[in-house]
């Protein structure tokens, strides 16, 4: 098995903590990590729990890695470079027969033991954020139906044609639509991977529900039991990776007490880890692609007029070596409204009131303890 994962400079320790679970659960293990920073920082280059490191500006699939970062925050670039890190491992590591990719942020916690046998039935497999159909909440579902439930912080290739067909449309998507869409919520990849199943054959969805466990889901995952040897388990099912983002304990709270002080003192640990691995230090690194060679800081703004009206622009080879003036002089304003492309802003049409991600996912949760608590009495 061999694992990919994305982090900018700033994510480092994250990554490192990653791929330091990574190698206490399953040793044999390698890991491959991509960088997303224009010069490669000399602490990717001395962790021990690094395979390899590879900037990722050597090996991506645009003919112009400069206006590929250019278009993308860093969150985008780095969901945009998924695949790209993927069809790499994929291509050189030729004796591993298992891919699975893992945000910098996902921490292991017991070994993939169930992979193997999936691999050998299905060559794709993807992980959605619930798989109860009673955790779906039938009303948003309802409102939202562009909203995509897989979710790209962990999936998992065999060495199949069907694969490799399956990272050849994930990389060509990545290249130029891979942007977060402010008036949905959501990012690109997220509805990609659903389609997924339409495209390619055997596409499974892994439904275990100790992987991937996060803060959108942890409503569903409330039923977590410290068993012995400091392992965890949900629903009888052991908790094999969670993912640590900066909402996780927020959504904890909503749970009972005992469970959220499981997930509090999980959280803690992994806090302290990443001040070890050099968070205050490191983790602080600003992202070289937020900046143009003069060192003005870009904005999104800039960023997404680019990408709507510039991208394909051959008399722009490299945008940073431009300015925020000029990309937003009142002439590129004037196209930035009346260009159509793939990247539309939408603003004059009409949309219903959204809710803030944060404030939706609490409403959801809500409904959802609710229901299980009506639940738990019927069978009493």
């Amino acid at each position: 098995m061999i694992i990919g994962t994305i982090a900018s400079g700033g994510y480092l320790p994250r990554a490192m903590a990653m791929a330091r679970s990574v190698k206490e659960h399953m040793p044999k293990t390698r890991v491959v990590v991509g960088i997303i920073e224009d010069k490669m920082p000399g602490e990717a280059l001395h962790c021990p729990f690094f395979d390899e490191v590879i900037l990722m500006k050597e090996i991506c699939g645009s003919n112009n890695p400069n206006k590929f970062f250019f278009q993308y925050t860093v969150l985008e670039a780095a969901r945009a470079c998924k695949a790209i890190v993927m069809s790499y491992i994929y291509s050189k590591y030729v004796d591993e027969n298992i891919l699975v990719y893992l945000d910098a942020e996902m921490k292991v916690l017991t070994p993939f033991d169930e992979l193997p046998a999936i691999a050998a039935m299905h060559p794709i497999l993807v992980t959605g954020n619930l798989v109860k159909p009673e955790s779906i909440d039938l009303v948003w579902s309802s409102e939202h139906p562009d909203e995509g439930l897989c979710n790209s912080s962990f999936l998992s290739l065999k060495r199949h044609p069907e694969a490799a067909k399956f990272l050849l449309w994930w990389s060509k998507l990545s290249e130029h639509h891979g942007y977060y869409d402010h008036e949905q919520n959501k990012y690109a990849d997220q509805i990609w991977l659903e389609r997924s199943h339409y495209f390619f054959d055997d596409v499974y969805t892994l439904r275990h529900v100790g992987y991937n466990v996060n803060a959108c889901n942890i409503m569903e995952r409330w039923n977590i039991v410290q068993a012995e040897r400091g392992t965890y388990s949900i629903d009888h099912q052991p908790l094999r990776c969670l993912h640590f983002t900066s909402d996780l304990l927020q959504a904890s709270s909503w749970l009972e007490t005992s469970k959220s002080e499981l997930y509090n003192d999980l959280f803690f640990r992994y806090s302290k880890e990443l001040q070890e691995l050099g968070q205050d230090s490191i983790g602080t690194m600003p992202w070289s692609y937020d900046f143009f060679y003069n060192g003005e800081r870009i904005s999104d703004r800039t960023k997404k007029i680019f990408r709507e009206n510039y991208y394909d622009n051959p008399e722009i080879e490299n945008p940073f070596l431009l300015s925020n003036s000029y990309f937003n002089t009142s002439s590129v304003l004037d196209s930035f409204e009346l260009n159509s492309g793939p990247h539309q802003p939408r603003n004059t049409r009409k949309h219903k009131t959204r809710l803030n991600p944060l404030k939706r996912r609490k409403s959801r949760l809500v409904k959802m303890r609710s229901k299980r608590q009506k639940n738990t009495r019927r069978t009493r």
